[in-house]
């Protein structure tokens, strides 16, 4: 199966070092926002796609440009003055694949960021909040590199869980591989699109990457307006209607 899965890159793109952040849905769809926003946010380039005969048959449409359904974006090298240079990469897709592909498009992933020479893998995921009124990041790190990043920003290490999907096999695999691949989970309501959730995960990459200025105010300004719409969505809807939520247009631009 993983021979009809492929990378498709655009254009021949200098990676070596750069900061792999994967956004696939989740919980409060945290991952989609924040990787969306950071899209926005950065002007990231369109160079890549993942493509394969059993992913969704769809086309993303945005600023009237149809898109493939998982895309990857990269920035340009930002260096400070000290010669140290920080350079992101976001794979981001519209939905999750199927059981039966998820470990295949994430050895996929792991292979390609080794081939483009990343520094690490950053995952990003929501988990059920246990306290809503005050949410928290935490991590969960493949290698004792990765620990000491999570013990260098102060994110309090999960110690006991599950998680599956994408995430879930980039962790196991990284460990077994002895690959640096780095999860950031932020509490976040399961029942609608959680910006702030978003905004937690965003606000954590911002430190560590001190090269890239990323501004979470717009993503904070929003999260009312989205989540009221959402919240009168839900409650408007027939009883007979799918279970899923679509996300509102402006989550998009």
């Amino acid at each position: 199966m993983e021979d009809e899965i492929q990378i498709i890159e655009y254009k021949d793109v200098d990676l070596s070092n750069s900061v792999l952040i994967e956004a696939f849905p989740t919980v409060g769809l945290v991952s989609s926002i924040a990787g969306h926003f950071l899209v926005e946010q950065l002007k990231l380039d369109e160079i890549g796609t993942i493509s394969s005969r059993y992913f969704m048959p769809a086309a993303v449409i945005h600023n009237g440009v149809p898109s493939p359904p998982v895309r990857i974006y990269a920035s340009k090298k930002i260096c400070g003055s000290t010669g140290d240079c920080d350079q992101i990469v976001v794979i981001i897709s519209e939905f999750m694949p199927s059981v039966d592909i998820i470990k295949p498009v994430a050895n996929m992933i792991l292979s390609w960021a080794q081939k483009k020479k990343c520094s690490h893998i950053v995952t990003l995921e929501g988990t059920h909040a246990l306290n809503p009124k005050k949410p928290k990041t935490y991590g969960v790190a493949t290698t004792q590199k990765m620990k000491d990043i999570l013990k260098k920003y102060s994110i309090e290490e999960t110690k006991e869980g599950m998680i599956t999907g994408i995430t879930g096999v980039l962790l196991f695999e990284g460990a077994r591989l002895k690959q640096d691949v780095l999860c950031l989970l932020a509490e976040a309501h399961s029942s609608y699109p959680d910006s702030r959730a978003a905004a937690l995960l965003v606000e954590t990459l911002d430190k560590m990457l001190p090269g890239v200025e990323i501004d979470t105010k717009p993503l904070y300004k929003e999260a009312d307006d989205i989540e009221l719409k959402i919240r009168s969505f839900i409650k408007q809807a027939q009883p007979t209607a799918p279970s899923s939520v679509p996300l509102p247009a402006q989550m998009y631009g």
